[in-house]
């Protein structure tokens, strides 16, 4: 639901439920520490409530011609905190949910050059519109930048 600021042309309040719920398309690319973009992607995602739990489901295809399929388990509190878990996530990351962005922490072991290694994220979702997020995620490994995500989602 879009709510309006007076200090901002439109400032929408980021409910990631809400936003994700149906069928999203995402557009993204790796950017390293030094400015190189190393990968990019498109994702379909797929959001939907089972129960208390909403289920997001990412299907990426890659630059190199790579697929990955992620599923996401997201838990919502009422404070506007929630929690996110996957595969690949050994804990599950905490995250909130505020006046125009969402806000996620976690670490995910991913394969990266041909071998899994720990990365960490710390995820920022910025609704501009009712069909529009971006998403900015740094990346570090054991504690050091080494780049980040850029996305942009688009309700479809």
């Amino acid at each position: 639901m879009l709510q309006r600021n007076p200090d901002c042309v439109s400032a929408p309040t980021f409910n990631m439920a809400d936003y994700f719920e149906g069928r999203t398309r995402a557009w993204g690319m790796f950017e390293s520490i030094t400015g190189k973009i190393k990968k990019s992607f498109v994702a379909d995602i797929d959001g939907r409530w089972r129960g208390d739990e909403f289920l997001l489901e990412e299907d990426f295809t890659f630059s190199d011609g790579e697929k990955e399929t992620r599923f996401w388990r997201l838990q919502f509190n009422d404070d506007g905190s929630f929690q996110a878990s996957c595969r690949d996530t050994p804990t599950p990351g905490k995250g909130v949910m505020t006046a125009m962005r969402g806000d996620l922490a976690y670490s995910m072991a991913l394969k990266v050059g041909g071998k899994m290694m720990m990365l960490s994220f710390s995820d920022l979702f910025y609704q501009i519109d009712e069909t529009t997020v971006l998403n900015r995620a740094r990346v570090k490994k054991f504690g050091i930048p080494v780049g980040q995500v850029l996305i942009s989602f688009r309700k479809v």
